[in-house]
């Protein structure tokens, strides 16, 4: 089996960088490809960028050059659900694009022509990330980054691990009003509450799931998606998301 491993932000994928062994680089579309060894398995470590259209063509690439056979996508998300604390890790067990309304024409949401709306994700890869999560928050996640750190951000307890709806889209959502606009139009379209949002995970599974390829994607919980979003997120990446984000992915390869 060969593991895709994917960032949209350099940060997401660093530490894990460091860790690969027997490593080469190939460069498609702009993106450097490396291949090797993590933790006993074969993977293709990448940096996406950010947004829908820059995370699917990189899985593309994983998938139709590379011939992964189970993609993982890591980063961080802004919570869209108010029980979230910064910190706070979401498994996706479902994909949606917020953003995509093709109206009159398809009911929104939906991906015209493939007449789906949300991206399923495999229950036992969900229950194996959520496992992967918890070992990694509550045994490791202290070794790694300080007590004085986790406060900075106000990180005050072992952070939870949740599972459920992730939407995508376009857009870096930093404005109360813009979220609860978001989640009424998933309501009225009789899709339940988004955990969180972000930028790629939608599109990462829709092009998963033309292919017939396994995907799990993970997210961190960065800011509130409130206009204090832009101030907190480069930070957090910097310190926390980034031995987040490994430190998953790290457990979840290993029990692969």
């Amino acid at each position: 089996m060969t593991i895709g491993i994917v960032g949209a932000m350099p940060q997401e994928i660093a530490l894990l960088r460091q860790e690969l062994r027997n490593g080469r680089s190939a460069t498609r579309g702009m993106r450097e490809y490396l291949q090797g060894e993590l933790y006993g398995k074969d993977v293709v470590l990448v940096f996406s960028r950010c947004a829908k259209v820059a995370a699917a063509s990189t899985v593309t690439t994983l998938i139709e050059v590379f011939g992964v056979d189970l993609v993982v996508f890591t980063g961080v998300a802004g919570a869209a659900d108010p029980r979230l604390e910064i910190g706070d890790v979401v498994i996706g067990t479902s994909l949606v694009q917020h953003d995509l309304d093709a109206r009159p024409l398809f009911p929104r949401f939906e991906v015209p022509l493939l007449g789906r709306v949300a991206f399923e994700t495999a229950p036992a890869l969900v229950a194996l990330a959520r496992q992967s999560a918890e070992v990694y928050l509550h045994t490791q996640l202290g070794r790694d980054v300080s007590a004085q750190a986790l406060s900075t951000f106000a990180i005050a307890r072992a952070p939870r691990v949740h599972t459920g709806l992730i939407v995508s889209g376009d857009q870096f959502i930093a404005n109360p009003a813009t979220l609860l606009a978001l989640q009424e139009g998933l309501q009225e379209e009789g899709l339940p509450p988004a955990l969180c949002v972000e930028m790629e995970g939608a599109a990462v599974a829709q092009v998963c799931h033309e292919h017939g390829v396994p995907v799990i994607v993970m997210r961190a919980i960065s800011d509130k998606a409130d206009h204090s979003a832009a101030i907190a997120f480069a930070p957090f990446i910097d310190q926390i998301a980034s031995h987040i984000t490994c430190g998953i992915v790290r457990e979840l390869i290993s029990q692969i």
